[in-house]
């Protein structure tokens, strides 16, 4: 950019061509012109203006409507059609007045504004759940059509890989609930009954539950991540355009692999937990044989059973979830974070939500 003086006027020539890489000398420079010549008219020639991206448009737009008196306003000479087309497309007189500030919103209507959010998004889970149902029912009814060989992969991955982590788990639950009822208990000669609090509550709870939200932060996550990236990477997009339905081939194989796999690792976590409670009553003159007999007479088969089931309803929602929040994701990378964090979070939220209608309802 050069000035010329003319007279009473200034005279501002544009050449080459203005990018958003070239933009910024060229942008402080002109309105250094303009701030030195407050009062005199100014000419900017764009006859040897070759190109203008958007950020170069903004430029031109930005010295037309500066708030100069009359005897000195900004006048564009020579610009090309295509350009001048682009610049006068907007009135200065649109912007002359400053965008109004944000308003600042009181409490009430803050926790308005996210119960509205969370309605919203029960409903799209609900609307999702109800496909994936529709999907489980038809694979019912047409056995052929599920991809046994991706729900075995899904439940290695899911399942076998998270036998170690669900071990230690399960193992330090039943030695932390074991030995903090103990210490209670031993001031008034109760430690047996301390037996029937570790297997109630390993079975008919923490088994499931720890369970469960050890699955919703390892393999939660991983299902949003790996079909937010496919959604990211239009492999989404391709599988609709050829046809199939992105919840049949991509949701049901993980959800029947979390309803199969969750089961199976409440049951190693409470053998296991059982055990380390086992091993801290032993600490507290209570022996296995006495465990034994005490822990069958403080529960039965319905415990167990309701922790199986807690698991499996457990094991659905954290891979419907995961799944929805994985085809949620919107474009970029920082968009698959979002929807992984998403899904860990609102997984656990459910699961406690869901604990505690087991809870009321088995009361």
């Amino acid at each position: 950019m050069s000035e010329l003086r003319t007279g009473d006027s200034v005279k501002v020539v544009l050449e080459g061509r203005i990018t958003a890489y070239t933009a910024a000398p060229i942008w402080k420079d002109a309105l250094d012109t303009l701030a030195r010549n407050p009062d005199r008219p100014i000419v900017v020639d764009a006859s040897r203006l070759e190109y203008a991206d958007d950020v170069g448009i903004a430029l031109l737009f930005d010295l037309l409507r500066r708030d100069r008196p009359p005897q000195a306003k900004v006048e564009m000479r020579d610009l090309a059609s295509n350009l001048a087309a682009l610049v006068e497309a907007y009135d200065p007189k649109d912007f002359a007045q400053p965008p109004p500030g944000r308003t600042q919103i009181g409490i009430v209507e803050h926790i308005g504004r996210v119960a509205a959010q969370e309605v919203a998004y029960v409903k799209r889970i609900a609307g999702f759940l109800g496909q994936c149902a529709g999907a489980l029912w038809y694979a019912i009814r047409h056995r052929g059509l599920v991809r046994w060989g991706e729900v075995v992969s899904v439940a290695t991955e899911a399942g076998a890989n998270a036998v170690p982590i669900v071990l230690l788990i399960g193992f330090l639950m039943g030695v932390i609930i074991a030995f903090e009822i103990g210490l209670v208990a031993q001031q008034f000669g109760a430690v047996i009954f301390v037996v029937n609090g570790v297997g109630v509550a390993i079975l008919r709870e923490l088994g499931a539950l720890m369970t469960a939200i050890v699955f919703a932060g390892r393999t939660g996550a991983a299902f949003a991540a790996q079909i937010g990236t496919q959604k990211v990477n239009e492999e989404v997009n391709a599988i609709q355009t050829f046809g199939l339905d992105p919840v049949h081939f991509l949701v049901l194989p993980r959800l029947i692999a979390a309803a199969l796999v969750v089961p199976l690792l409440t049951v190693l976590a409470d053998v296991i937990g059982v055990f380390g409670g086992a091993l801290v009553m032993a600490t507290f003159d209570v022996s296995f044989v006495q465990f034994y007999n005490q822990l069958l007479g403080a529960v039965d088969a319905g415990d167990f059973i309701l922790g199986i089931v807690k698991a499996a309803v457990f094991g659905l929602a954290i891979a419907g979830i995961g799944c929805q929040r994985g085809l949620a994701t919107g474009e970029g990378a920082t968009a698959v974070g979002l929807s992984t964090t998403s899904a860990v979070v609102k997984s656990i939220v459910w699961i406690v939500v869901l604990d505690g209608f087991f809870t009321v309802l088995t009361s």
